[in-house]
């Protein structure tokens, strides 16, 4: 009796991208030197983007990174 083969194995999916821990908000304001205050104001207007984790409201690092690089403005000279 003969021994069908057997199918190959997928080859396990590389890791793409390394996951960053999210941030509360009392950390991206520390990092972006506001207060907590404003930053949940600017989450409700939308000006930043959040991730909602169960009742948790939390922050991308790289969103974090964006925002920094995206309203940096080049030094006049």
């Amino acid at each position: 009796m003969a021994t069908l083969p057997q199918p190959a194995q997928p080859a396990p999916a590389p890791l793409l991208e390394v996951i960053e821990p999210l941030l509360s908000v009392p950390q991206a304001a520390k990092i972006l030197g506001i207060s907590q205050c404003t930053l949940r104001n600017w989450i409700q207007r939308k000006k930043i983007a959040r991730v909602k984790v169960g009742g948790r409201v939390m922050l991308r690092p790289d969103t974090i990174r964006e925002f920094i690089a995206y309203n940096t403005r080049p030094a006049s000279g």
